[in-house]
């Protein structure tokens, strides 16, 4: 079922979107906003969704366990490469990828010094 957006949401720069109440909300391209039942997976999560949600899971405790400034040394580098990208996009390519050149190469052109925390399983 498709609504037009209210205006006063509009006006406050509210736009619904997700899971709220049962139902599944969004807006579409044209400014409906688009209603309908949420529904659940017809089929449990595969062993390598389950294996790559966990990587990610790891990833990103790797990233909030670095020390503040080792954080703001990857940010500070995908800033000045101008690669827009966040610097927690960076680390999480680099460390996914298993390949720290791309991220070596970003370091050196931000004449930016790059912490790296070591592999993670495949």
């Amino acid at each position: 079922m498709k609504l037009p957006t209210p205006p006063i949401y509009a006006w406050l720069g509210f736009h619904a979107a997700g899971d709220i109440g049962g139902m599944t909300l969004y807006t579409a391209k044209d400014k409906g906003l688009v209603i309908f039942l949420a529904t659940s997976p017809k089929k449990p999560a595969s062993i390598w969704q389950i294996h790559h949600r966990n990587r990610l899971r790891l990833v990103a405790t790797l990233w909030y366990n670095l020390l503040p400034e080792h954080r703001a040394a990857w940010t500070r580098a995908a800033t000045k490469a101008r690669l827009r990208i966040s610097g927690f996009n960076l680390f999480t390519f680099t460390l996914l990828a298993d390949d720290q050149g791309p991220a070596r190469t970003v370091s050196s052109q931000a004449k930016t010094p790059l912490t790296f925390p070591g592999r993670i399983p495949r």
